[in-house]
């Protein structure tokens, strides 16, 4: 769906928040919306639920020169929703899973999964990235995040998992600047491969997704009310709020990471660079982490672990997370200036990707900041199950 609209020079990115029904997902956006002192746009609702969608627009940022747009919506969870629900999935460039934590809730996660990967599976182009939003994780019995895990690991489903309470904004930014790092990931590989429109978005605003949903159901799901759309008024953007800055954040991150370092005098010499360096985290600059989607989510698991390394005998560094990553990086590949890395990068990921061929890449390969003012390359590779 991202497209470069070429009125305003800005990158649409759509983020669409997933669930069953009552898990949060309209919670979430609205909380979004509270940050950003931006409006939400409900068609209609009844008792609660969402019967078309929720949609909140936003606009901030730079990404390769470009204002970031973030079409913002929320499907409805009803199983009787479900074509309405799958078009909506079909349109997005990365995907926000609210999860239920509650043991009945919890229990229906699985087969929303479950259609969720069904529909990903027929979406054409660079892979559509998750994250999952653990709602709800202030209830007295909610399930151990490890169960949440181990879950997702038996569907076979690479992942984030963010812990929220949406109810009181907990963890709802942090999902959202995940989502749309793994979102503009997935931007970055539609303008490498060429696929990456220049026009103005089909659908730019609520009355268009509304008209387009109405349009291909013929009015055969026409549940909702037949009236204009319903403007939820939400709160006025405070100079602290919650995401006020969410994008600023992804971009800053972004600049930080790809600006060139001061030119050394001498050559990187490894032997003198003794201090331990930084595990790389899922902040990586879209650019500098391969495969794009998929490599930043084994970066989100990264992060959440604490990973030892140990300096080998000829100045490589590695480190293992026991029974599910490897990382190795050779004493050379140290460089003072980021697109040295960036090049040593690329021809590594062409010749993993001719390795691995139509299968789905075992190994992470990212650039990432030391911690001493130099960029690192890492190669991390999936453990095999015994």
């Amino acid at each position: 769906m991202a497209t470069l609209d070429p009125r305003n020079d800005a990158v649409v990115i759509r983020v669409v928040y997933d669930g069953a029904p009552m898990a949060g997902k309209s919670t979430s956006v609205r909380a979004l919306g509270r940050g950003f002192g931006g409006e939400v746009v409900s068609p209609a609702e009844v008792s609660g639920r969402t019967l078309y969608f929720d949609w909140l627009d936003y606009t901030g940022g730079l990404f390769e020169g470009r204002r970031i747009r973030c079409q913002i919506i929320s499907v409805p969870g009803q199983s009787t929703l479900a074509p309405r629900r799958r078009r909506l999935l079909e349109s997005a460039d990365v995907i926000v899973f609210v999860g239920d934590s509650t043991p009945a809730g919890f229990a229906g996660d699985r087969s929303y999964l479950n259609g969720l990967q069904a529909v990903l599976e027929r979406v054409s182009g660079p892979p559509v990235g998750i994250v999952f939003q653990a709602n709800k994780r202030d209830h007295a019995d909610a399930v151990p995040i490890e169960s949440v895990r181990s879950m997702l690991q038996e569907l076979g489903m690479r992942v984030g998992v963010v812990e929220s309470v949406a109810t009181d904004s907990s963890g709802v930014r942090q999902a959202f600047v995940f989502a749309v790092r793994l979102a503009l990931d997935r931007v970055r590989d539609l303008m490498r491969t060429g696929e990456l429109t220049s026009a103005r978005p089909d659908v730019d605003g609520p009355e268009d997704l509304l008209e387009d949903l109405k349009l291909h159901e013929e009015g055969s799901m026409d549940y909702a009310v037949e009236t204009g759309l319903v403007h939820t008024r939400m709160a006025e953007l405070q100079s602290n709020s919650l995401v006020a800055n969410a994008l600023a954040e992804v971009v800053q991150g972004q600049e930080a990471q790809i600006a060139p370092a001061a030119a050394a005098e001498d050559p990187v010499v490894p032997e003198l660079f003794e201090e331990t360096p930084a595990i790389p985290d899922e902040r990586v600059a879209s650019g500098l982490v391969w495969p794009p989607v998929d490599g930043r989510l084994v970066l989100h698991e990264l992060t959440q672990m604490q990973v030892p390394l140990t300096r080998c005998a000829d100045g490589a560094w590695s480190g293992e997370v026991p029974g599910r990553w490897l990382l190795y990086s050779e004493a050379d590949e140290v460089f003072q200036e980021v697109e040295q890395g960036r090049a040593v990068l690329v021809q590594s990921a062409r010749a993993q990707a001719v390795a691995a061929r139509d299968r789905p890449a075992a190994c992470c390969i990212v650039l990432a900041a030391d911690g001493h003012g130099r960029h690192r390359l890492w190669r991390i590779e999936q453990i095999a199950a015994n």
